[in-house]
Formats: structure tokens, C-alpha cells, sequence
């Protein structure tokens, strides 16, 4: 099965941000949508046939990532989808809601950091979606 990893986020600076971090550092083809609907229609348009990583926004018009969350479960194919929270809320609640979803493999603050992906390495399922890190070559 193919993998793909999507960018969920309304700010154009961090879908930029992400972009330029994730270039050299994944297995697999990215996608950047800067909501949440747009995202849902990809998912469901290839969703059968794809393993998806999503990095998402909690905070987004129209339809946020807790919405889109609520909408995946309702698809079959949503054993398909690993979902990391990429968020600017430092809100406990937030990271505890996250943890009732069974998609939902991390937290993270945004933007994405070079430890966020070397933690993301880390993480069994997610870790075919990046490249294996390179040993620091500065002795």
C-alpha cells in the first residue's frame, strides 16, 4: 500500500514551514491543504488505496481537526489513517481529547523541529513515512 503523508493547517506560514522540513526527510509523497475539507475529499477520493500520516491543526475555520477526526471514523478505510496533532494549544484538555482517538499517535507543538521528526522516527507505525535518520557526521 502506498503512503502519503498530509499536511492539515489554515496558516500558509506553517504549511511552508512543514513543507521545507518534511522535503528531504520523508518516504513518501506530502500534500499541503489549508483546510480541513479539502483534506476529507482527498482522503476520500484515494483513501482505499493509501495509508495516510496526517500532521493536524486543532484550530481551523469551518471544520476543525477534531471535526475531520470525527468524520474519518465514519469511513472503513479509517485503519488507513495515522493522525499527529500539530497545534499551537498548550491546552491539557487538547492533548487529553487527543488521546481518545485511537488514530492519534502523537502531540506536538507546531512548527514542526528537527526532534519532532527524529521523535516520529521513533514511533513504529509512523516511522516507514520518513527516511532513517543520518548519523551525525561532526566527530
Amino acid at each position: 500500500m502506498d503512503r502519503k503523508i498530509l499536511v492539515i493547517d489554515d496558516d500558509s506560514l506553517i504549511l511552508m514551514i512543514h513543507e521545507a522540513k518534511l522535503e528531504d526527510e520523508t518516504n513518501c509523497a506530502c500534500a499541503y491543504f489549508d483546510n480541513a475539507k479539502s483534506a476529507l475529499s482527498h482522503i476520500i477520493e484515494v483513501g482505499k488505496s493509501m495509508q495516510f500520516l496526517l500532521l493536524l491543526d486543532i484550530n481551523m475555520p469551518v471544520m476543525n481537526g477534531w471535526d475531520l477526526l470525527d468524520e474519518i471514523k465514519n469511513y472503513q478505510f479509517k485503519d488507513n489513517i495515522l493522525t499527529v496533532m500539530v497545534t499551537s494549544s498548550v491546552n491539557e484538555a487538547d492533548k487529553q481529547k487527543a488521546e481518545q482517538y485511537d488514530m492519534v499517535v502523537d502531540f506536538l507543538s507546531k512548527p514542526l523541529k528537527t526532534r519532532h521528526i527524529d521523535r516520529l522516527r521513533n514511533i513504529a507505525e509512523v516511522a516507514p513515512f520518513f527516511k532513517e535518520a543520518v548519523p551525525n557526521q561532526n566527530v
